[in-house]
Order: structure tokens, then C-alpha cells, then sequence
């Protein structure tokens, strides 16, 4: 009988203490303008603000994303940055160095409890067979963070911060919002052939909607 009491007391110990644990896990987890930013840089801003913060690109190409021009100029170690042809500000950033590290010590490697406890609890999307943890930025919805995890271990893989579509369907929609069909025109005007061979040369980057 007190074998049984002194087991019954033990399991209402452990999860009163483990309730703290978990409320402050789920309190401190947020997001932060800066959680969509990069060195500094914000969706929004100029490449040419861009450029002072990140230094001289290894090389830059012209693409469309969903009838979008941007050019991605690429750096080393797996940093590219998307700028709109037509606005000349950053759309895209993308991010594969395995040396850089987040917010909260988020970095290449952590696990989706790692990733959940910074950010919040989130579900996660597959685009084009590739899975994310997609975060809205609280007060900007087009402006996204885009966590690529690992489809076994859902161990972190690389960041995406971008304001571009994601699907026809946001791309048809954004269309009819704004005034998107001179970029491709503008784009062209630049160069009569548009160079979208695999980019950066470093290592495969998968963009959805990128046209060929």
C-alpha cells in the first residue's frame, strides 16, 4: 500500500513539475521583425543597401518567379538575395551556410523542438515534395520565414525569408492586387534571353515558381 502511495505521490511531482517547463516553452516561443532579416537587411529594403551590408556578390542572375523579375545576386558560402527588377528591393533572401545561426541559437541542425520553442508551434508544408515551417510575420502576412527541415529526422536545413508567392494560386491572386505584369516586360528589356540555369553554383537552391 505505500509502495503504491509513494508511486502515486512520485507521478503527481513529476508533472506539476513539468508543467512550468512547458508554459514557459510555449510563452517564450514568438516571432520578431528581426526574425525576418538578414545582416541587418529586411524584405523591403534597397539592393543597393543590400549590397553595403552584404559586399560584392560571387555573381548575379536575372530570373521570373511567377512572372516576377528579380535578379539574385549570390555570396559565399550559400547566401543569395533577391531584388525586384522593377523596384529595386530585396524580395528573397536564402540561406544555406551551416555557420549561421538565427535567433534564440536556431542554426543548420536544429531539431523541430528547437525550431517550435523559438518561433511557436506550426505545422508543416510541403511545396514541391520540399518540407517547411512556414511563419507569417505578424504584422506583414506577405512577408514569410521558411524553414527547410529534413524529411526524416525534421532536423534543420536552410532559412527563406521572402514576400514572394509561393503558389499559382497567391501568384493569380497577387496579379489581380497589384500591378506584377510589367516585371517580366521589364525584366526582358534588360536581356533578350533570361538565364535560369541552376543557381548558385555552390549548391541546389529550389524556388517555386521559378520559370524556364
Amino acid at each position: 500500500m505505500r509502495k503504491k502511495i509513494f508511486a502515486a505521490l512520485c507521478a503527481v511531482a513529476f508533472l506539476l513539475g513539468a508543467l512550468p517547463i512547458h508554459g514557459i516553452a510555449k510563452e517564450s516561443a514568438h516571432l520578431e521583425d528581426s526574425d525576418f532579416s538578414c545582416r541587418g537587411i529586411h524584405l523591403g529594403d534597397s539592393g543597393e543597401k543590400m549590397l553595403a551590408a552584404f559586399g560584392e556578390p560571387s555573381f548575379d542572375k536575372q530570373v521570373s518567379v511567377y512572372g516576377i523579375g528579380v535578379v539574385y545576386y549570390s555570396f559565399p558560402k550559400g547566401m543569395d538575395v533577391g531584388v525586384s527588377v522593377r523596384k529595386r528591393e530585396v524580395v528573397d533572401i536564402l540561406i544555406r551556410d551551416r555557420d549561421y545561426q538565427a535567433r534564440a541559437g536556431v542554426r543548420y541542425g536544429a531539431t523541430s523542438y528547437k525550431i517550435r520553442t523559438a518561433y511557436g508551434e506550426k505545422g508543416r508544408t510541403m511545396l514541391d515534395g520540399v518540407i517547411y515551417y512556414i511563419y507569417e510575420h505578424p504584422e506583414k502576412p506577405r512577408e514569410r520565414l521558411l524553414l527547410e527541415v529534413d524529411s526524416e529526422n525534421g532536423s534543420l536545413l536552410s532559412f527563406r525569408i521572402t514576400s514572394l508567392p509561393l503558389t499559382d494560386e497567391e501568384a493569380d491572386r497577387r496579379a489581380e492586387e497589384d500591378d506584377v505584369s510589367s516585371d517580366l516586360s521589364v525584366l526582358l528589356a534588360g536581356e533578350k534571353e533570361i538565364d535560369t540555369s541552376a543557381m548558385p553554383e555552390h549548391g541546389p537552391v529550389k524556388i517555386r515558381g521559378l520559370e524556364k
